[in-house]
């Protein structure tokens, strides 16, 4: 059984894959770094959960 399918057997919710940064194509990575450096200029108050993406 695959990690995915383990997570998912039991809840009602599907579990979500763990997207890497490699993994992304380049707009997905411009809209990431965008998110962060937004996220250091505005001291975490937008974006809070920037990390755990």
């Amino acid at each position: 059984m695959s990690k995915h399918h383990k997570a998912a057997q039991g809840s009602a919710a599907a579990a979500k894959a763990k997207v890497t940064f490699g993994s992304m194509n380049m707009v997905q990575k411009l809209a990431h770094i965008g998110k962060a450096c937004v996220f250091f200029l505005t001291l975490g108050f937008a974006f809070p959960n920037i990390f755990t993406d």
